[in-house]
């Protein structure tokens, strides 16, 4: 978001980003738990509320998503991760701002958050890691 907002000196401005992977995010919405309150709190070391972009990308204006550089966006959700329906919201809020490329949503059923990174060797794993791959390779 922010890559759309300001200019750069590299030849061809923020253009020159072409594909964003989000993997699992630490996303949030309107309603907060406490615990997610404290933890985006700590994560931030208490800069940024929950209310600010960084963490809810929903209280950006549609404005701001219709720059958003990049023409390709992967977003991964793990089925069973409790953040799962804010990172939802990301992709169903790109779709639907009127920003000119292509958002993928790519769901693993049955785990939860950033399960591929504690579970190496598994075959979901593997998937996932294809699948970021052949994002990485414009396929």
């Amino acid at each position: 978001m922010r890559a759309g907002q300001q200019q750069s000196s590299v030849p061809g401005g923020a253009r020159t980003i072409r594909g964003v992977a989000l993997l699992d995010p630490y996303f949030l919405g309107w309603y907060v738990s406490p615990g997610a309150e404290r933890a985006w709190g700590f994560i931030c070391a208490g800069r940024y509320g929950t209310e600010h972009p960084y963490v809810n990308p929903a209280a950006l204006p549609g404005s701001a998503w219709r720059r958003l550089p990049p023409s390709r966006v992967l977003m991964t959700v793990s089925d069973q991760d409790r953040l799962g329906p804010f990172q939802r919201a990301y992709v169903d809020a790109l779709r639907a701002s009127g920003w000119g490329g292509a958002a993928r949503l790519y769901v693993t059923p049955g785990e939860g958050h950033c399960y591929f990174l504690n579970n190496l060797d598994s075959p979901k794993a593997a998937m996932h890691m294809a699948t970021l791959a052949a994002f990485i390779n414009g396929s």
